[in-house]
């Protein structure tokens, strides 16, 4: 079932390289330099299903059937028996929240949601970057829309506090999972990317490309091998230094 679906997934992924994008973007796709995997890694959170997400994705692109290195967070059904599996993603990427830079981008990954020590975590992690720095976050729950207030994350005062700590941020994208959708809308001035799922609806992923002018994210459809959606933004200008 759904571990023969992963794999399908991981040889889409491990082939992507080189497809031709939708003629309004032009080009090919580059080699990634990861992937982000925005929660429900699993159904029940069983350590035995979390044996065969790792046997399937490994972590660095050496150790599994992908080939790309893989940074993942969790999601509602991962914490279904508890905090366990949170811990072990904990463990393989340095924190319950962790972020890295990809040249001048900056990533952070944010559990389910960021939650009090999630809020406190990113502040702390962006303060350390210059006023400029593109940032990208993703985390598993919607911030609007379809269902982003049926759980703890849309339910309390999170959201209001993450779009307050956000202000001023050079943040182009948020992406999150959940709803086995996909599209993008605004939220606090924001762009969102809701990124598809690989259980239920279409089997797609989302290919991000961004460059120091451009943002462009394109939906690939792995049962028809064909591009289902795309958007392209232009970026703001890095400010000039002093």
């Amino acid at each position: 079932g759904l571990e023969r679906e992963n794999l399908t997934l991981v040889s889409a992924m491990n082939t992507i390289e080189g497809k031709a994008y939708p003629a309004e973007l032009g080009g090919f796709v580059a080699r990634p330099r990861g992937v982000l995997a925005a929660g429900d890694l699993t159904e029940w959170g069983r350590p035995e299903e979390w044996r065969r997400w790792v046997t399937v994705f490994g972590k660095t692109g050496s150790e599994g059937a992908l080939e790309l290195p893989i940074f993942e967070t969790v999601g509602n059904h991962d914490k279904v028996p508890g905090p366990w599996l949170e811990d072990e993603v904990a463990k393989r990427h340095g924190g319950r929240h962790y972020s890295w830079n990809w040249d001048d981008l900056h990533i952070a990954s944010l559990g389910d949601g960021p939650d009090d020590a999630g809020l406190l975590w990113l502040v702390r992690d962006l303060d350390k970057l210059e006023a400029d720095v593109p940032i990208v976050l993703y985390f598993h729950f919607p911030l609007d829309g379809e269902n982003s207030t049926d759980n703890w994350f849309g339910l309390g005062t999170y959201r209001e506090r993450l779009a307050k700590l956000l202000v001023g941020r050079n943040v182009i994208g948020i992406f999150h999972g959940h709803n086995h959708a996909w599209g993008t809308y605004l939220w606090h001035g924001i762009d969102v990317y809701d990124l598809g799922a690989v259980k239920d609806g279409p089997h797609i992923f989302t290919i991000v490309q961004v460059n120091d002018t451009t943002m462009q994210l394109a939906t690939y459809n792995y049962d028809s091998r064909s591009f289902a959606w795309s958007h392209q933004k232009a970026l703001p200008a890095p400010r000039p230094s002093h």
